[in-house]
């Protein structure tokens, strides 16, 4: 494996030096803020909705979450210590306040949450080990009836293109389509060098008999 390629795979899990480096370019690459944020815009948070997130990396999605959801609760889960400490760190004020919950564990197997959730994220994190029916059944069963999830990948690495962003989209559409998900669509923000691209889905809201 070459730097090029130890360097992405930080990405995944960052850890160690090259881990708190890949953690850095997550925080302050400007193209990764405007890509986060526009995520957070899709999503229409309300001051008291319930959101998790997944995969936060050194927090800047969280801070965009938590300017939104005042009286509601935040919930982040990710594998990596190094990540969980960075969002300790330049959280901790919510914290404190009881808003924020920072969970270490793998999204292929989530631990019981307390809780259900109004809204759940994920931004460049899910596509590494979350693209399977049984860890979206697993997600999306803490999602609310009527809850919105969305999902956004933007190729990175060697050799990114629009082909790649347009066949996760794709993949990932079918998998939300086979765990019972509706409302199906896809949004995309032009970015270079390519595209990023939010898949959306909705739970269905339970009949009343």
């Amino acid at each position: 494996m070459n730097l090029q390629q130890t360097l992405v795979a930080q990405f995944h899990h960052p850890r160690g030096i090259l881990g708190r480096l890949a953690g850095w370019i997550m925080a302050n690459r400007a193209s990764n803020l405007e890509r986060n944020r526009w995520t957070v815009e899709l999503l229409q948070l309300n001051p008291t909705d319930h959101v998790l997130e997944l995969g936060p990396g050194p927090g800047v999605t969280l801070g965009l979450i938590l300017e939104s959801v005042r009286e509601g609760r935040v919930v982040a889960v990710d594998h990596s210590t190094s990540m969980l400490s960075r969002c300790r760190n330049a959280h901790r004020q919510a914290l404190q306040a009881g808003r924020l919950e920072l969970i270490q564990a793998s999204f292929t197997s989530l631990p019981p949450l307390q809780d259900t959730f109004d809204k759940i994220l994920a931004v460049n994190s899910l596509q590494f080990d979350g693209m399977s029916i049984e860890t979206l059944r697993s997600v999306t069963d803490h999602l609310r009836p009527g809850g919105v999830i969305a999902v956004t990948f933007q190729p990175r690495g060697s050799h990114p293109s629009e082909g790649k962003a347009q066949a996760f989209a794709s993949r990932l559409t079918d998998l939300f389509a086979a765990v019972g998900l509706t409302g199906l669509r896809i949004e995309k923000l032009p970015m270079k060098p390519v595209s990023a691209l939010c898949v959306l889905a909705q739970k269905v809201e339970q009949k009343v008999a």
